[in-house]
């Protein structure tokens, strides 16, 4: 009979656990010092973004992209950024490696003619700067997750996954979980409603990562509501109740890698 008043798990038990293990991988990988020393909550706020004041939208987004790069401990990485055009084909990522992948001292070596890694972006996003810089936030995770030797948790069919997780991993949790789902009223075409994804995580799935974190580095919830989504919130304070309560073995496992 006591089980009738046990809470559902929010999460169901393998997307809970790959998470977890996901972090782990993350924290073998790319630095436990470095995240628990350097990385921060990255916040949509002038605190962390200064630049609105800057004359044209080429320049906003480029000073944008600066501040996630360094953000994200890859300000060592030759990267170039490239509009997105409707008639080009985006080109195979390139072949890279880095011994050293985050934080000042971070390198990475190119296979190829090519010396930078290509960051496309949507002009159009200059109006919805969340999500442009949760947009930049995957791209360089996805080339990190590539750098290194160990594959993604789960194999390269789960390489999107692992990349948005090491997003959040790298301090974005907010940009991502906040333009998970954007609904469009009147639609993007003009009528009706439509609904649009970033990333290969779910709503849900964002925030609970998002909720790892804060955990984590011992944020607290207060620190971070008044940036996320009012409709988030409510799922965010539970999966900190939860990991806090019911994972507390993982989160141990985390911090002692």
């Amino acid at each position: 009979m006591l089980g009738l008043f046990r809470s559902k798990p929010l999460l169901d038990e393998g997307s809970t656990e790959w998470l977890f293990n996901a972090y782990a991988w993350a924290l073998r990988n790319f630095g436990s010092e470095a995240f628990h020393q350097d990385t921060i909550l990255v916040t949509p706020t002038d605190r962390h973004f200064p630049d609105k004041a800057l004359d044209t939208a080429e320049e906003r987004i480029s000073a944008a992209f600066e501040r996630v790069r360094a953000y994200a401990g890859m300000q060592g990485w030759p990267c170039e950024l490239a509009a997105l055009a409707p008639d080009i084909n985006p080109e195979p990522p390139p072949a890279i490696s880095s011994a050293t992948p985050r934080g000042p001292q971070g390198t990475v070596s190119i296979e190829g003619e090519k010396k930078s890694i290509p960051i496309a972006f949507d002009p159009a996003m200059i109006g919805k700067p969340h999500v442009l810089i949760a947009a930049f936030a995957q791209q360089l995770a996805y080339h990190l997750g590539r750098a290194i030797e160990e594959g993604a948790p789960g194999g390269e069919e789960l390489r999107g996954p692992a990349s948005d997780l090491l997003a959040v991993f790298m301090g974005f949790g907010l940009f991502l979980a906040n333009s998970a789902l954007t609904v469009c009223r009147g639609g993007c075409s003009g009528c009706g409603t439509s609904v649009q994804t970033l990333g290969y995580l779910t709503e849900d799935e964002f925030v609970y990562a998002l909720a790892i974190f804060c955990v984590l580095k011992n944020i607290e919830n207060a620190e971070v509501e008044p940036h996320l989504k009012k409709t988030l919130r409510p799922f965010f304070r539970m999966a900190v109740k939860e990991i806090n309560k019911t994972r507390a073995d993982d989160i141990l496992r985390l911090k002692s890698l």
